[in-house]
C-alpha cells in the first residue's frame, strides 16, 4: 500500500492495480458471453411468470415505472395522452406507453 500527501496535507491511499493478460480469443469469448447474458436479462425483464411476454402492465406498475402519482396518471388518461385498457375494474397500460411517455414531446 502506498501513501501520498496532497497539498492540503491529507493522507490519501492509492489503490493497487492488477493487470491481467489474456489471449484475444478468450477476451472475445467473454465479450460474447456477456452480451448473451445481457440479452437474456432483457428478455426476462419483458417476460412475466412462466416466461410469457408481457404486453400490458397495471396502472400502478405504469405509475411506478415513470414515477408519477395517481392524479397525474388520471390527468394523462383524461387528456388522451396515454392509452389504457379497462378490464372489469382493472386498468392496464400497454408496455409501449412507458417508452412513448419519455419520447413523445406532446406528453408533459
Amino acid at each position: 500500500m502506498s501513501l501520498i500527501i496532497n497539498k492540503k496535507s491529507k493522507i490519501m491511499e492509492l489503490q493497487k492495480v492488477t493487470l491481467v493478460m489474456i489471449p484475444a480469443e478468450e477476451l472475445e469469448f467473454l465479450k460474447h458471453t456477456q452480451h448473451e447474458i445481457l440479452q437474456q436479462l432483457k428478455q426476462l425483464e419483458r417476460s412475466g411468470p412462466g416466461g410469457i411476454p408481457v404486453k400490458n402492465i397495471t396502472a400502478k406498475e405504469f405509475m411506478a415505472a415513470i414515477r408519477i402519482c395517481r392524479t397525474k396518471f388520471d390527468r394523462l388518461v383524461s387528456m388522451n395522452k396515454i392509452r389504457i385498457i379497462k378490464k372489469k375494474r382493472k386498468i392496464y397500460v400497454p408496455v409501449s406507453e412507458v417508452e412513448r411517455y419519455f419520447n413523445d414531446p406532446r406528453i408533459q
